[in-house]
């Protein structure tokens, strides 16, 4: 259904499309808000799936003011938060107001210096703090699938649907007017983010110059929603582009196949879980999960960043450092931020050496094993119910709990190229842009040197150095000499017949 925009979202002024039950349970509850028993109205979604504009349109449809309170800026000293819940329930008594509270994931625990009665202890005690300052109704817009229902009053959830695909088109459709109907599927099906965001990426689409041809028109998309997602995705992770082409590639025929399902799974998406109904049976795990594992230098990474050229769509590799965080809480709240915008921007993530962050779960010995143990359990809850694509890569497969392993949609073994394999990524580094002289025996390194690829394209680069350092053209004597280095970095011992 398409619901009236209230305030500044919406598409063009025309409002958003929304799942069509919500709006009537959002107003039915909100008739009921002063019956003098506090209650807690919870509105469930994703990010951008326009939670607040719903609770806003049902406010105004029975004459109620919602006053918005972000949850992030609630101070970390408790007294000082006691003063703002305190100021906040009084504006709400004197102007009859309703109070939404925005990102409860904020209610993480943090830690406190002063002295004012000592830090938070749990999450739990800013939840009741707030819970205690609020009187009757208090409206939760929240995108956590979890929602700690035994410490709110009388909790009433309502919880969004995803669009349909015939909903997403009407949003590209509002956004992009001059746009063929045949073009605007094709839109829907390559881009399938959140009605926010396509608001955000068609602004910065329509500054672009003009353009009279659909692919030119998708490019200007890619740009507004890189613009968009780069600035949300910037705190935990990267946007990486790969610069070679599937030739580059080399591996045996089962795992080319294996890349080429997972890339029908994201591209049949519409067909399989809408057209077929098959999502409606399912339920959860319609996200696209993989889990890459080899040696060093296989080429995971690189298999990771041909699949997102593959769909055009970005790939964005995750800074572990900047997830793990040592505060209680704080590696969840990092979590859930980063799925979220990854989920809504239909981006891929990649995490890279997985097995620091999915490893597995240890006996319980300390505090720190309880709580490693209470992110693994989240992380696994979150993987599940991520309706995103997320591709993991490790050289340690043993080391992945095995509880990922049965959540992940499709494993790929990346194995050490076979002497066939290795002539064909000898070859293929060795552009055909680098001057030679003399025939290069791609042949025999393969044969003397088990390499990976990775391996092989450094010693390709640094024989490239000593040819252009010699002011002459690469020779087979280059390539040699550079393996033999690269042998001995690898830490493996040349026999003495090589």
């Amino acid at each position: 259904m398409v619901v009236p925009s209230v305030g500044e979202l919406g598409i063009g002024g025309e409002g958003i499309e929304a799942d069509p039950e919500a709006l009537p349970k959002l107003v039915a509850a909100l008739r009921n808000h002063d019956d003098g028993d506090g209650r807690t109205l919870i509105v469930q979604g994703p990010r951008g799936y326009g939670r607040r504009s719903l609770l806003r349109a049902a406010a105004a449809e029975v004459g109620l003011e919602l006053l918005e309170v972000d949850l992030d800026r609630l101070s970390p000293t408790p007294a000082t938060a006691r003063a703002q819940l305190a100021a906040l329930a009084r504006e709400c008594r004197l102007f009859r107001r309703l109070p939404l509270l925005r990102d409860l994931d904020a209610l993480a625990p943090t830690l406190s210096t002063e002295n004012d009665g000592g830090p938070f202890r749990a999450s739990a005690d800013r939840l009741e703090m707030v819970t205690d300052a609020l009187e009757g109704m208090f409206v939760l817009a929240t995108t956590s699938k979890v929602v700690p229902g035994n410490r709110l009053r009388r909790p009433q959830i309502v919880s969004l649907a995803d669009l349909t695909g015939y909903q997403r088109s009407r949003l590209w459709a509002r956004a992009f007017p001059r746009i063929g109907l045949d073009d605007i599927d094709q839109l829907a099906t390559m881009f399938p983010i959140a009605p926010g965001l396509i608001d955000a990426v068609a602004r910065v689409a329509r500054e672009q110059p003009p353009v009279a041809v659909g692919d030119s028109i998708r490019t200007h998309i890619r740009t507004g929603l890189r613009a968009t997602l780069d600035g949300q995705m910037a705190r935990w992770a990267t946007r990486i582009e790969a610069s070679q082409d599937w030739s580059a590639l080399v591996l045996p025929k089962e795992q080319r196949d294996a890349l080429g399902e997972m890339i029908a799974r994201i591209r049949r998406r519409h067909t399989v879980y809408e057209v077929w109904d098959l999502g409606s049976y399912f339920g959860r795990g319609l996200g696209v999960s993989a889990l890459f594992s080899g040696p060093p230098g296989t080429g995971k990474t690189m298999a990771a960043g041909l699949i997102a050229r593959e769909l055009a769509t970005d790939l964005y590799q995750v800074d572990m450092s900047k997830i793990v965080s040592k505060w209680i809480g704080e590696t969840e709240k990092n979590l859930a931020a980063l799925f979220d915008a990854a989920e809504a921007g239909n981006a891929i993530l990649l995490f890279d050496e997985a097995d620091a962050l999915f490893g597995k779960r240890t006996d319980v010995k300390s505090s720190n094993d309880r709580h490693a143990n209470q992110e693994t359990n989240y992380l696994l809850q979150r993987l599940e119910a991520f309706r995103g694509i997320c591709i993991l890569t490790t050289n340690h497969e043993t080391a992945i709990d095995d509880a990922f392993k049965r959540r992940i949609a499709l494993h790929v073994q990346f194995p050490m190229p076979e002497v066939a394999e290795r002539v064909e990524l000898w070859r293929t580094m060795v552009r055909s842009s680098i001057p030679t002289e003399g025939p290069l025996d791609f042949v025999g390194l393969a044969r003397r040197f088990e390499m990976s690829g990775g391996h092989i394209r450094n010693a390709v680069l640094r024989a490239a150095f000593y040819a252009a350092d010699e002011e002459r053209s690469l020779t087979s004597a280059h390539l040699v000499r550079a393996a033999i280095l690269e042998y001995q970095a690898m830490g493996r011992i040349m026999s003495s017949n090589l």
